[in-house]
């Protein structure tokens, strides 16, 4: 059987976001998913939101699947209370805050039936993914990866946590500016167009606050050694 990616994710403390912007994170994010597919995996994915604040994807490119989360992870802290994309606030600083985050975790694996929906769908690339959420929900990660590789594991267990306290800072400013660059490859000048700022105040929101560089070489890593045990 081929290997596939699973992503398994539940929105952080979720009951804190307001009741009347819980629609617009949820909205986003499916929007989120539609531009993944279209940018990133060639419409070969597949996602759901269920639960109301839970979702999975699936997809048959293993290797994208830390992109993808990456993505994800920085849309959602793009989010702020009462407002849908920022930019209408100047808090530049990092901080251990976010109004809207993720647990997510990659299950690299088989799947044995691919049903017309992911919830139907089944192969131990989604017990991988789910077992790894369900420990995660006992500490403070919001990033892991489960292959069927031993190895592999150990060492994306530790680069997980350490990307996880570069994401885990970004702020709503440096989130959107991460996801646009991460989604639609744009440069800082293209940036700094976008959100009618500079381009030095560009490229500090994505290589001085958002670590971009080192996410980089994680994301270049990642993709690698998934590509080198397939």
């Amino acid at each position: 059987m081929d290997i596939n990616a699973v992503i398994t994710g539940d929105l952080v403390k979720s009951r804190r976001i307001h009741e009347g912007d819980i629609d617009s994170v949820i909205n986003s994010l499916k929007g989120t998913f539609n531009e993944i597919n279209e940018q990133v995996l060639g419409g070969k994915g597949k996602f759901e939101i269920f639960r109301g604040d839970s979702f999975q994807g699936l997809f048959p490119q293993p290797e994208l699947a830390l992109l993808v989360s990456i993505i994800i992870r920085a849309k959602l802290r793009t989010f702020e209370p009462s407002m849908s994309l920022t930019g209408k606030n100047d808090k530049e600083k990092p901080i251990l805050y976010a109004y809207s985050d993720a647990r997510i975790s990659i299950g690299i694996g088989e799947v044995s039936y691919n049903g017309k929906t992911v919830a139907e769908s089944q192969g131990n690339a989604f017990e991988r993914s789910g077992h790894a959420l369900d420990k995660m929900k006992n500490g403070h990660a919001r990033l892991a990866v489960v292959t069927p590789w031993e190895q592999v594991n150990k060492e994306l267990e530790i680069e997980c946590q350490l990307a996880d306290v570069i994401i885990s800072r970004w702020t709503s400013t440096t989130a959107e500016a991460m996801y646009h660059h991460f989604l639609y490859d744009k440069t800082q000048q293209e940036l700094a167009d976008q959100f009618n700022i500079t381009q030095p105040a560009a490229r500090k929101r994505l290589v001085v606050y958002g670590n971009v560089e080192s996410i980089h070489a994680f994301i270049n890593r990642y993709n690698d050694i998934i590509k080198s045990n397939l």
